[in-house]
This record gives C-alpha cells, sequence and structure tokens, in this order.
C-alpha cells in the first residue's frame, strides 16, 4: 500500500472501490459502467477483451444476473504516479451465501477530469475449475 494513506488520491480510489462493492449489493450494471474511464477495458479470465462502456455494461449486467450478489474487495498494493495509479489486490464474489468466486486482481486507473476511474481491469481466479 502507498506510504501515504491520507492522501485524496488513495481516499477518492479507495471511495471508488466502494462504490463497486456497493453497486454489486444493488444489482446496478448502470452503475458500475459509471466507474470506468471512457477508454476503460475489462480482462476477464476467459472471456474476450471488453471495450467502452456498452461492453462493460453488458459485461456486468450478465454477471449480475448469473446471481453475483456481492463482491468485496481488499487492496493489497495502491502506488499514484501523477494521473495514473496501480493497485493490486484480492477479490470475493458471493452468490448468496456461497462463495462464488476468489482471486486476484490488477486495476489500472486513470484520472479523468479530476475523478479516478477504473482504466484496465484484469483479474483471475483462485479457484479451480
Amino acid at each position: 500500500m502507498s506510504p501515504d494513506q491520507n492522501s485524496p488520491d488513495i481516499k477518492m480510489i479507495n471511495q471508488v472501490n466502494r462504490e463497486l462493492e456497493s453497486a454489486m449489493r444493488s444489482g446496478s450494471a448502470e452503475r458500475l459502467v459509471a466507474i470506468y474511464s471512457n477508454e476503460g477495458k475489462l480482462l476477464p479470465p476467459n472471456n474476450r477483451m471488453v471495450s467502452g462502456p456498452e461492453d462493460i455494461m453488458d459485461y456486468w449486467y450478465g454477471v449480475i444476473h448469473s446471481g453475483i450478489t456481492d463482491a468485496e474487495l481488499t487492496t493489497e498494493e495502491l502506488d499514484v504516479y501523477g494521473e495514473t495509479a496501480v493497485e493490486v489486490g484480492s477479490y470475493v464474489m458471493q452468490a448468496g451465501s456461497e462463495t462464488a468466486d476468489m482471486g486476484k486482481y490488477v486495476v489500472i486507473w486513470k484520472n479523468e477530469n479530476g475523478q479516478w476511474k477504473y482504466h484496465r481491469d484484469i483479474w483471475n481466479s483462485n479457484l479451480i475449475s
């Protein structure tokens, strides 16, 4: 984790991660797509690259409708380099009371008009299928 946990940038990034968790709990693909930059991309496991707001919305809509009801993100490392930040962490996704997935992620953040946004989002599971 970056040495200055009280920096405004790190506080804003942590707030966006809490918004992702809240959007998952509320089942809102619209709120999820809003956390991504205009040129955001998802690199989900075992799937194609997902680019742009419409495709990102469709992707998250599918995840929500597959039964995922909650996500918890834990930041392990977060470094800010001007208008870019790099985060490494772990996640747990729930489908009701069952753990649907758990794994690790890397997010490259972009500061877009004073707001931190997910720019590149990649994750992979710790579970063996």
